[in-house]
């Protein structure tokens, strides 16, 4: 007797698709760094020192590298067939937080303001995205 079903056909999808755990782990790391990046730009009394604009440089360089993780999640996402919302939703904080932190100068809580809507959006796409592909 056997133990393999003749009967039995395999689905090989490319390995982009088939994939959440490398895709969420890019978003979570997107919503980490840009969350870094919102703390290291956030500030209440403004103190033009060399603290100052070293704490500046580092967090406009984190929301580089968080906006960069974010666009190439959100890229990943389409191209995984992730719905269109959750797209948009792992896009958002390079949309919204990167595009606040790259315009307005320094003293401004603009970014901040921003990220208490893009990030919690953020894990929303994760977590419908992780959903939609468990479903498939």
């Amino acid at each position: 007797m056997s133990s393999q079903n003749g009967n039995e056909r395999y689905v090989v999808r490319p390995w982009w698709r088939g994939r959440s755990l490398p895709w969420a782990a890019l978003v979570f790391v997107s919503v980490v760094v840009t969350g870094i990046a919102l703390e290291r730009t956030a500030f209440f009394v403004y103190v033009p020192g060399p603290e100052f604009i070293e704490r500046v440089r580092m967090g406009r360089l984190f929301m580089l590298i968080g906006s960069a993780t974010s666009l190439a999640a959100a890229i990943w996402s389409q191209v995984r067939g992730n719905p269109l919302w959750v797209t948009i939703c792992v896009a958002s904080p390079a949309v919204l937080v990167g595009l606040a932190t790259m315009i307005m100068t320094p003293p401004s809580l603009t970014p901040q303001i921003a990220g208490l809507i893009a990030l919690p959006a953020a894990l929303a796409g994760l977590i419908g995205g992780v959903i939609a592909h468990t479903k498939d």
